[in-house]
């Protein structure tokens, strides 16, 4: 099996990542180029230009499987093939314990696995690294990955931390779109309990796509193409960057509501241009009469908001 990994000392070098029932750090040249939205069962592909790097899945149990066997298994049906793993048996992996995980590797060329178990979730977490199965890869890759892993389990918050895009949200906000363009990134959730929604953007490259404009007019097109309009536009900042703080209002979303062309007027949205990274962030939300805002401050991670 061709090892696709570069064994390269990257510990200097980590970006964030938080999903579904994991938030760890990854090197900077690990890509992600697959996601499952569903927070139930799914999983997230790294990649970089010389190919598959890891994966990583989360999958309900009921209760906490024998991991090495489980191992094996993996090995039998989605590596060797069943024809060619026939006397393979679990004492012929190679195990260890790092943190909350069991690792397992047959040799250096096969796929390293490593899984932990949530109780409080009931899911099974299940790495698997590609051309890390040596020692060097092991320790210079693996262990500093599975050492800043956690569940993303916090009590009352779920964080989001994917393609440019940051956020932490209550859990009974669901993921109900996203879209992932070269420069251009949205996530869309809603409330299961109140029906609020909440949206945020990104682009890149925002020197060029301002055009000369600012923020509100680069804004109101974008708000105009989903029926939306801008009640309200106030300059502020955002981490010292030039920013507005909008209101505005929206096509209610039950369908009887959208046909009688009912709307909300409680839209409120943050919008600003980061100079330092050449991007336009957006966070929106709205939602039926009544309900309880989000606090952007808490919602953006590292945020502060100046009048």
């Amino acid at each position: 099996m061709k090892k696709t990994g570069k064994k390269q000392n990257r510990k200097n070098n980590w970006n964030q990542f938080a999903w579904h029932h994991v938030r760890a750090k990854v090197p900077s040249d690990w890509e992600i180029t697959a996601y499952s939205v569903e927070d139930r069962v799914g999983r997230i592909e790294f990649n970089t230009r010389h190919g598959l790097q890891a994966t990583v899945s989360w999958e309900p149990c009921k209760r906490e499987p024998d991991r090495l066997t489980t191992m094996t298994a993996f090995i039998v049906n989605n590596i060797l093939g069943k024809s060619n793993a026939r006397n393979l048996r679990s004492t012929d992996i190679s195990t260890e314990t790092f943190s909350n995980f069991l690792l397992g590797w047959l040799d250096d060329e096969t796929p390293c696995q490593a899984m932990a178990y949530n109780p409080e979730s009931n899911h099974l977490i299940r790495w698997i690294f590609e051309g890390y199965s040596d020692r060097t890869g092991r320790t210079d890759t693996i262990y500093p990955i599975l050492e800043s892993f956690d569940f993303n389990d916090d009590e009352d918050l779920c964080e989001y931390n994917l393609h440019g895009i940051h956020c932490k949200l209550p859990w009974d906000y669901k993921i109900e779109d996203i879209i992932v363009l070269p420069a251009n990134v949205m996530m869309n959730f809603e409330s299961e309990l109140t029906k609020r929604k909440t949206v945020f953007r990104r682009w890149g490259m925002a020197s060029m796509i301002f055009d000369g404009r600012e923020l509100t007019d680069f804004y109101r097109p974008i708000l105009r193409s989903h029926s939306i309009i801008i009640d309200n536009a106030k300059p502020c900042r955002v981490n010292g960057h030039d920013a507005r703080r909008i209101l505005f209002n929206a096509p209610r979303e039950h369908h009887s509501e959208r046909f009688m062309r009912r709307r909300w007027h409680n839209g409120i949205a943050l919008i600003w241009h980061n100079t330092d990274t050449n991007r336009i962030y957006t966070a929106e939300q709205i939602g039926p009469d009544n309900t309880p805002e989000l606090d952007f401050s808490v919602t953006l991670p590292g945020i502060s908001i100046q009048n």
